[in-house]
């Protein structure tokens, strides 16, 4: 009796990605960043540290001949991966989301994980779900968008401590914007409050300030830098601010096939837990940049809150009036 012969499509090929020759796994760290070294073969070859700064990175990688170099995402992982691929190596920032088996191992060490992003990288990249970064200038970009963001929530709570600390001496201070806040506060605290509250007021204008100084430097660049924002603008509702975020979150947008996949990249994906015959019908992911959903989320807010403000005219009758036209005039001289 002959052997009996499979088809063709049961044969195991060797994988094109395992074709590759030198594969090394990082591990990211805030001083000392790990590394594994497999050759062609998958044995390990080298391992070692490097300082996890430029000068760091350039002395391990300038020398070497061309490699698959793979990280995981984190704080680092922008400049060290857009660096190593001007230093001409095929770079793969694995998503950690992904990476449970990393992330949860009950033998989890610096070493350990180097080896073990090296070992998928040489097998399949598509294990590590790869992700594409933005540009090291985008990110200086967002940067800017989030540490106003941090001044916004600074103002909000000194403003609530303000309150707060002058109610119990029986003091309600008046309704306001935080524009015009510290003024008014100010206006009608007694003297012995605005000796203790003063300092904290004056703190608050001068934010004020510098967040009206971060607002120029955001309409600037959508006006030079990245004139992509000015489609988003004319949609009502949606701000500098909020185009500018959204651009610098997407990043090349080619990276993108479908349109709809922008979507699934904010979060906006339902989550899906299948198995059997189950089925449920679950909320979106929220997986998406946090700065970007806040932004996305307050502009229906503004849109739907338009007209949230009367102005009396000189007949006495009261008008409805934009919100931010409102806020301008509460605005000072």
């Amino acid at each position: 009796m002959g052997m009996k012969t499979h088809p063709q499509y049961f044969l195991s090929k060797p994988r094109r990605s395992s074709m590759v020759g030198m594969t090394i796994g990082i591990d990211l760290g805030d001083i000392w960043s790990h590394y594994c070294t497999l050759n062609e073969d998958g044995e390990v070859v080298d391992r070692g540290r490097f300082r996890t700064n430029p000068s760091g990175v350039d002395k391990r990688f300038r020398d070497l001949d061309p490699a698959r170099v793979a990280m995981e995402t984190g704080t680092h992982s922008i400049w060290v991966s857009e660096q190593i691929r001007e230093l001409g190596h095929e770079v793969i920032v694995a998503n950690v989301r992904e990476l449970r088996a990393i992330s949860h191992s009950d033998r989890k060490s610096d070493k350990v994980d180097a080896e073990k992003i090296a070992r998928y990288a040489r097998l399949d990249p598509e294990i590590l779900r790869p992700i594409s970064h933005r540009t090291v200038a985008q990110q200086e970009t967002l940067t800017l968008i989030r540490a106003r963001d941090v001044l916004v929530r600074l103002r909000t709570g000194a403003v609530n401590s303000v309150r707060g600390l002058a109610k119990p001496c029986g003091y309600r201070l008046p309704a306001s914007s935080t524009l015009t806040f510290a003024k008014r506060c100010l206006e009608a605290l007694p003297p012995g409050l605005a000796q203790a509250l003063g300092p904290l007021l004056e703190q608050i204008a001068e934010m004020t300030v510098k967040i009206k100084q971060y607002d120029r430097a955001v309409k600037q660049l959508t006006e030079t830098a990245y004139p992509e924002t000015q489609a988003l603008i004319k949609v009502y509702g949606v701000g500098h601010l909020t185009a500018l975020t959204y651009v610098l979150t997407l990043g090349n947008k080619q990276r993108f096939q479908r349109s709809r996949d922008v979507g699934c990249y904010l979060g906006l994906r339902p989550r899906r837990s299948q198995s059997g015959d189950s089925d449920p019908q679950l909320g979106i992911t929220k997986a998406g940049n946090g700065t970007c959903a806040s932004c996305w989320w307050s502009a229906p807010t503004m849109s739907s809150g338009h007209t949230v403000k009367t102005r009396p005219c000189e007949d006495g009758v009261s008008v409805w009036v934009p919100a931010a036209e409102a806020m301008q005039e509460d605005e000072p001289s």
